[in-house]
């Protein structure tokens, strides 16, 4: 009696399983009926533990429900998926305010310091980025004094005010602390396009996608004299007629999309006045 319930509360908890194990059964039987009566026992044996435990699950969670009139069934199905549309919802939106306003998170954070709201934008952990002025190394001037005569031939020859072409330095290099600047000598952030590149003329790193190529140079002066050639692709021959005005340069060098970076013109403008590199340009 007992194998009996069993097995009509097995095809009732799990009907698939069970319609499978009958064809098994019935192939069986025909063979080894013996074979055929164990493999019985053995199987509704192993389905008795998830039998129970389904019978308890409907009776924790689906019974209740069971006893509401069936009138009244839909409108709680109803307002049970109102309340969870309603939390969804704002749930989103506190998201979308701490991720919209990072002010507004940090006041309620009780964190007052918004020193780091300036012109410029807060730098991120992309060590290929261009830095800001305040994160520029402590040996700045020294890379100034070590390049400024680089800078200003490259003004005589190809019309780029030296205060441009070392601000981009200073920035692009961190005054010569880059990963990039170290092991490329590569001052400029200048990337690789060529499809047929040979040994040792880039390296991958990752910037804005992770195949990206950057330029590698035997020497610092071999980076200098590439971005000057650089400024004269057609992209950047507009900017010639700015001659040595640094500001017009700076717009136009973010509005021709040398750099990513939104705020890149206001880094080259700080650089400049904090270091005062316009000097060179005379």
């Amino acid at each position: 009696m007992e194998n009996k319930k069993l097995e009509d509360e097995t095809r009732q908890s799990f009907p698939m399983m069970s319609k499978g194990f009958d064809k098994s059964y019935d192939f069986t039987e025909k063979y080894n009926p013996e074979l055929a009566s164990v493999l019985k026992q053995l199987f509704y044996i192993l389905m008795k533990p998830f039998v129970a435990f389904r019978a308890k699950l409907y009776h924790l969670f689906f019974k209740p429900f069971s006893k509401l009139k069936k009138s009244s069934f839909p409108i709680f199905r109803l307002g049970i998926i109102i309340i969870g549309f309603t939390l969804l919802y704002y749930k989103n939106l506190s998201f979308t305010i701490n991720i919209q306003n990072p002010v507004y998170a940090m006041a309620n954070n009780g964190n007052d310091d918004l020193s780091y709201l300036d012109s410029e934008s807060s730098s991120s952990h992309n060590d290929y980025a261009p830095v800001n002025v305040s994160e520029i190394s402590n040996n700045a001037e020294d890379y100034i004094a070590q390049f400024k005569n680089a800078a200003i031939e490259e003004m005589k020859l190809y019309g780029i005010p030296a205060s441009i072409t070392l601000a981009q330095a200073l920035i692009e290099s961190n005054a010569g602390n880059s990963r990039l600047a170290k092991e490329n000598n590569n001052h400029f952030g200048i990337k690789c396009f060529s499809k047929n590149c040979v040994k040792g003329h880039c390296t991958n790193h990752f910037d804005d996608h992770h195949k990206d190529f950057f330029r590698k140079y035997k020497s610092p002066w071999k980076s200098y004299r590439d971005h000057s050639k650089f400024l004269l692709r057609d992209r950047y021959k507009g900017l010639q007629v700015h001659g040595k005005d640094y500001k017009k340069w700076a717009v136009g060098l973010k509005k021709a999309g040398y750099a990513t970076d939104k705020n890149y013109h206001n880094k080259l403008i700080n650089v400049i006045k904090k270091y005062k590199l316009y000097q060179y340009d005379k």
